[in-house]
């Protein structure tokens, strides 16, 4: 099931092609390896402010998104999202669709080169915008049903397709990107080692993990993160298996919160507790909270709708806590 629908609104809006430096920068100490996600482009930007006085820190990270509905709105939320984040000291986490939405795109075409040009104006825009050593959520959330791009039905050009824009986006003069292959937790609609890459274009392996369940009880917190970490392509998967290549690791989406269907874990410290320990691993490059009131998955913390679990992560993350 879709966790999240994002809108990009704003990018229909004003494009700032450049942006002041950050007011926010050297206000607060920087949580290095910490990201949120706020918002996209300029509303998360306008929203940090308030999450930095919350929390007492600078997260090192932001993360953000491609618009995905057309190659139209892919390329006109690069431009705005470059500019929005221009200037701003944090590293950027930037979710890269594979393919539109408009059922005009295929896997197989992406394979034999038919988008090539659309992801080498995406890497001449980011290194136009400031933004030359971004990571790249390329394709995120792959195995999940959800996704345009997901290779359940064809996996050997999913392969491909990513190699190659992979090489065209590094071709870019001046192009340091690094690249997170990033599923979702669990085995999904495919399992995700059937379309590795190949290490050669992999820098990062990624897995979103979100505090929900449809199989264990609902008020058992710990049932519920054995759950996260013992199932195919969980947690316990997710580490051994970037271990076994040689990567660093990636949580770019981690929450705790509300599901329309009740399946989400709401206000649970220990699920909060947990995923601290996780990502503060030496191996882990950066971790990104959703702090967003999605209504598909409403995980904020930062305005008090669950208070037991905010106070945790203020513990663990915030001003009175050891800067990793």
């Amino acid at each position: 099931m879709r966790r999240r629908t994002f809108m990009a609104a704003s990018v229909m809006g004003v494009l700032p092609l450049a942006g002041p430096a950050d007011a926010l920068n050297g206000q607060a100490a920087v949580q290095e390896h910490l990201g949120v996600y706020k918002g996209a482009g300029c509303d998360g930007r306008a929203a940090l402010t308030g999450y930095v006085n919350w929390l007492g820190r600078r997260p090192g990270w932001i993360i953000d998104f491609l618009a995905q509905e057309t190659w139209y709105t892919f390329h006109r939320s690069a431009v705005w999202i470059g500019g929005c984040w221009r200037g701003d000291d944090a590293h950027l986490s930037l979710a890269v669709p594979m393919l539109t939405q408009d059922g005009r795109t295929n896997l197989a075409h992406g394979a034999a080169g038919a988008y090539d040009s659309h992801f080498r104006q995406l890497a001449q825009t980011l290194v136009a915008t400031g933004r030359a050593d971004a990571v790249l959520r390329l394709g995120w959330e792959f195995n999940g049903k959800w996704s345009t791009w997901c290779p359940a039905h064809n996996p050997e050009s999913f392969v491909t397709y990513w190699r190659r824009i992979v090489a065209t986006m590094r071709a870019m003069p001046g192009a340091r990107f690094r690249f997170d292959w990033n599923p979702t937790l669990g085995r999904a609609a495919i399992d995700s080692e059937a379309v590795y890459p190949g290490d050669d274009v992999v820098d990062v392996i990624g897995l979103d993990v979100y505090n929900q369940s449809w199989t264990v009880p609902r008020l058992s917190p710990q049932d519920r993160w054995s759950e996260l970490r013992q199932q195919p392509y969980g947690l316990d998967w997710h580490r051994s298996f970037a271990q076994s290549k040689g990567k660093k690791r990636s949580f770019p989406e981690w929450g705790t919160g509300r599901r329309p269907d009740g399946s989400g874990g709401g206000d649970d410290p220990l699920f909060v507790t947990e995923m601290a320990q996780w990502v503060e691993e030496p191996d882990v490059l950066y971790y990104g909270y959703w702090d967003y009131p999605a209504s598909d998955y409403y995980g904020i913390l930062s305005t008090g709708q669950f208070p037991r679990a905010a106070a945790t992560f203020r513990a663990r993350f915030g001003h009175s806590a050891p800067i990793r």
